[in-house]
C-alpha cells in the first residue's frame, strides 16, 4: 500500500486521477476494471474517464443513466457519506435491473461528494465480490487519494466546463472562528477531543461540536484531512521540524 501512495503522490497534479492511478488500483485490488467517473447530479453532464482497461465507447448519455441512478450514487445522495462503499452491502449485484446487470460487484472510493456532482474511482469485479480485506484497503486509502484530489482540482477539471464560481472550493478565506482554530490547533497536535476539551476547559461535547462545524467549513470528513487543508489554506503552520534543537 505504501507503494501505491508513493506513486499516487508521484502523480498528484491537474489531471489527477489519471491512467496510470486505475491501473495500479487495478493490481492492487485484482479488480477487473477501474475507472474514474463524476455523476452530475444537478445536469446530464456525467462522464468517465481514465478506464482500465478501456471499455467500448459509451455514448455520455447513456453513461448518465446508469450512473445516476445506480444504487451507489443513491446511497450518497440520501446519506451524503464521504466513504468508500461496496455495492453488494447495499444491493446484489446479481438481481439488478438489466441497465446496472454485466458490472458485478462496484467498490467506490469518493474523491467529492457535493450536492451538485459525485466525483469518484470505481473498481469493478464482475465475478466476484470484493471481500472484506479489499473494502478496508479502500477505506485507508480513502483519505488520502481524496486529499491529492481536492488539493490538485480545487478549480474542478477544465473539461467539466464550470466556471470558478461553482467550484467546490473558495479562495476567499474559511470563517473559523477563534475557538474553532484552537480546537484545530489541538487536533494538529494530535489530540484527541477529551484532551482538547481539558486544554480548553470546555466540554467534549462541545469540542465535538466545533469539530464538525470544522469539517464542514473546510469541506472534510476526518482529522487528517481537515488538519492538511488548514495547512494548505495558511490556518495552520506546517509541521514543526522534530529535530531535537527545536524540541522545548
Amino acid at each position: 500500500m505504501l507503494e501505491f501512495i508513493a506513486s499516487a503522490l508521484r502523480r498528484a497534479g491537474p489531471a489527477f486521477p489519471d491512467i496510470g492511478i486505475t491501473g495500479l488500483l487495478r493490481d492492487l485490488f485484482d479488480s477487473d476494471w477501474v475507472g474514474a467517473c463524476k455523476i452530475d447530479l444537478r445536469g446530464e453532464a456525467s462522464r468517465s474517464w481514465a478506464d482500465t482497461p478501456r471499455p467500448p465507447d459509451i455514448e455520455p448519455l447513456r453513461f448518465h443513466q446508469v450512473a445516476i441512478d445506480h444504487p451507489l450514487t443513491l446511497a450518497y445522495r440520501s446519506s451524503r457519506t464521504h466513504a468508500a462503499l461496496r455495492l453488494s452491502d447495499h444491493a446484489n449485484p446479481r438481481r439488478l435491473p438489466s441497465i446496472h446487470s454485466g458490472f458485478g460487484d462496484v467498490l467506490t472510493v469518493p474523491l467529492a461528494v457535493t450536492p451538485e456532482r459525485i466525483v469518484a474511482l470505481a473498481l469493478g469485479s464482475p465475478s466476484k465480490d470484493f471481500p472484506l480485506r479489499k473494502f478496508s484497503l479502500a477505506q485507508q486509502l480513502h483519505p488520502i487519494l481524496a486529499e491529492i484530489y481536492s488539493l490538485q482540482n480545487r478549480r474542478v477539471f477544465p473539461s467539466d466546463g464550470e466556471n470558478k464560481a461553482s467550484a467546490p472550493f473558495r479562495d476567499q478565506g474559511i470563517p473559523l472562528t477563534a475557538r474553532e482554530l484552537a480546537v484545530l490547533n489541538l487536533m494538529a497536535d494530535g489530540l484527541i477531543a477529551q484532551a482538547i476539551a481539558n486544554q480548553l476547559a470546555i466540554s467534549s461535547r462541545t469540542v465535538s461540536k466545533h469539530i464538525e462545524s470544522i469539517y464542514r467549513k473546510l469541506d472534510t470528513h476526518d482529522r487528517t484531512s481537515a488538519v492538511l487543508r488548514a495547512q494548505t489554506l495558511g490556518l495552520l503552520p506546517t509541521p514543526k521540524s522534530t529535530h531535537p534543537a527545536n524540541r522545548p
